[in-house]
C-alpha cells in the first residue's frame, strides 16, 4: 500500500533551473546587449501570488556574475543570510547580485488594494536573460491557498506510513531537475517534521561544496507555519539548544542549491548541542559510509523525532516556541547493486535502526559515548517504539515475508556493517 503524500506547492514559489549552467552564466556581461536564452528557465509555479505577505527562496546554480531586479517596490529581493528574523516585510532591494551559485529570497508584501498587482523579475546572466511576469491578488481575491490539497501515491522507498487524521501533512522538497531531495512530515504544533525520509548514494552525497549556512524558511509552507531559523534559537525553558539538522548538511553537498535545501527550517529541531555534536554527529558520518559502500546501490533513511511527553521548547527568531524532542532516531535500509549477491535472500535488502532519549544522552553524558553497533535495533523494534510502519513500500517490492526479514534482522548488530 503505497503512503499517502499531501504535496503541496506555496503561493508564488520561484523556482530556477539553469541547465548548461556554464554555456549560459559565465562571461562578462559588460556592454553585452542580453538575449533571452531557452536554457534558463524562470517560473512561477503557482500563480497568482497571496494577497498577504510571503517569503519565497528562489535557489540557483550559476557561473561567473548575474543579476536580479523586480519592476515593483512590493516585490523585493534578498539574499537569503540577510534576512532578519522575524519580520515578514523585512528589508529588500529591487535588485540584487552576485557571483557564483546563491540562495535568494523573494519577498512578496502585503497588497491592501482590492484589485491585484502586476510586476516583474528579471534574471540577468552574463549575455542571457529572463522576464517573469508576476501577478499578485487584491484583498477581494481572499487568500489563495498554497498548492491546494493535492494528493499523491508515492512508491519511493524511503517513506513511513502516513494518517490522514493525525493533523500531519507531508511535503516533498526536489531538486531543480524535480527529483526529490527529501520527504518531511511536519507538526504544526510543536513546529518541527516527525521524521525526515531520503534517499542517499554517493552521488546524491556530492563532494562540490562546503556547508552554505544558508538558513531560511522552506517554500512549501507559509512562513508563519514554520520555523524562523534564521538566527537560531533563544533559550526556552530549559537552556539554550542547537539547530539540529535531519537531513545532514554533508548529505547533499552537490550544489549549493542542493545544499541550501538542507537549511530550511523545516528540517531543524532543537538538539542539545554536545549530543548533536559528538554520538548523534558520529552516527550520521556512519550512515554517509554506508551509503558510500562498494555494493551500495542506494541507502533509504528516515530520520525523524518524537515530542510525545515533551515538557521543553526553545524560541526561534520570530518569538515562535519549538517543541523540544523527547527522542530522535534513524532507520536505515540499503538497497545492494544488481552485481552483488550480499542480500540477494531477501531480495537486496538489508536493514536496522537506532534510537536515542535525548534527554537521557544529553544531561548524563552518554553523548561523549563512541557509536556501537549494540546501540542499534532492528526496524521492526523501532516501529513498535513509534507506533506506525516504515518503509512501508518494501513489502510491494521483495513480497511480505522478505520484508519481515528484513525488518527483524538488525544487519548492524549481527555483522557490524550494513
Amino acid at each position: 500500500m503505497f503512503a499517502k503524500i499531501h504535496s503541496y506547492l506555496l503561493a508564488g514559489l520561484l523556482v530556477v533551473a539553469l541547465a548548461g549552467v556554464a554555456a549560459s552564466c559565465s562571461g562578462s556581461s559588460g556592454g553585452d546587449e542580453p538575449n533571452p536564452n531557452p536554457d534558463i528557465k524562470l517560473k512561477l509555479l503557482t500563480a497568482p501570488l497571496p494577497v498577504d505577505s510571503y517569503k519565497q527562496m528562489l535557489s540557483f546554480d550559476a557561473e561567473g556574475s548575474w543579476s536580479l531586479s523586480t519592476s515593483a517596490n512590493w516585490l523585493l529581493l534578498s539574499k537569503a543570510t540577510a534576512i532578519i528574523g522575524g519580520n515578514e516585510d523585512a528589508a529588500g532591494a529591487q535588485t540584487l547580485s552576485g557571483e557564483g551559485s546563491e540562495a535568494v529570497v523573494v519577498i512578496s508584501l502585503a497588497n491592501p488594494e482590492e484589485n491585484s498587482r502586476n510586476a516583474t523579475i528579471t534574471l540577468k546572466c552574463g549575455k542571457n536573460s529572463k522576464v517573469l511576469d508576476v501577478t499578485q491578488n487584491g484583498t477581494k481575491s481572499g487568500e489563495v491557498q498554497a498548492g491546494g490539497n493535492a494528493t499523491i501515491a508515492a512508491g519511493w522507498m524511503e517513506l513511513p506510513a502516513t494518517s490522514a487524521s493525525d493533523g500531519l501533512d507531508a511535503f516533498t522538497v526536489r531538486f531543480s531537475d524535480n527529483s526529490r531531495s527529501y520527504t518531511f512530515y511536519w507538526d504544526y504544533n510543536n513546529l518541527v517534521a516527525n521524521w525526515v525520509a531520503y534517499p542517499l548514494n554517493n552521488a546524491l552525497i556530492g563532494s562540490n561544496m562546503n556547508r552554505t549556512n544558508a538558513w531560511s524558511y522552506c517554500p512549501l509552507l507559509p512562513a508563519s507555519k514554520q520555523q524562523n531559523v534564521s538566527k537560531g534559537y533563544t533559550a526556552g525553558n530549559n537552556g539554550w539548544y542547537a539547530r539540529g539538522h535531519q537531513l545532514p548538511s554533508a548529505d547533499r553537498l552537490g550544489t549549493f542549491a542542493r545544499n541550501a535545501q538542507t537549511f530550511y527550517g523545516v528540517n531543524m529541531t532543537p538538539q542539545n548541542n554536545d549530543f548533536n555534536g559528538a554520538l548523534w554527529a558520529s552516527l550520521e558520518g556512519k550512515v554517509r559510509e554506508w551509503a558510500k559502500k562498494s555494493y551500495t546501490d542506494t541507502l533509504y533513511v528516515v530520520t525523524g523525532c518524537v515530542t510525545t511527553g515533551a515538557k521543553y521548547y526553545v524560541v526561534d527568531a520570530s518569538s515562535r516556541k519549538v517543541t523540544v524532542p523527547t527522542a530522535y532516531f534513524k532507520a536505515l535500509l540499503l538497497h545492494e547493486k544488481s552485481n552483488s549477491s550480499k542480500y540477494s535472500s531477501t531480495g537486496g535488502y538489508a536493514g536496522c535502526a537506532f534510537w536515542f532519549n535525548h534527554e537521557e544522552y544529553s544531561a548524563s553524558g552518554k553523548y561523549n559515548a563512541s557509536l556501537s553497533m549494540d546501540m542499534s535495533i532492528s526496524i521492526k523494534e523501532l516501529e513498535q517504539k513509534l507506533g506506525y510502519e516504515l518503509f512501508t513500500n518494501l513489502k510491494g517490492k521483495v513480497g511480505a515475508d522478505k520484508a519481515e526479514t528484513v525488518k527483524t534482522t538488525n544487519t548492524a548488530k549481527n555483522s557490524g556493517t550494513l
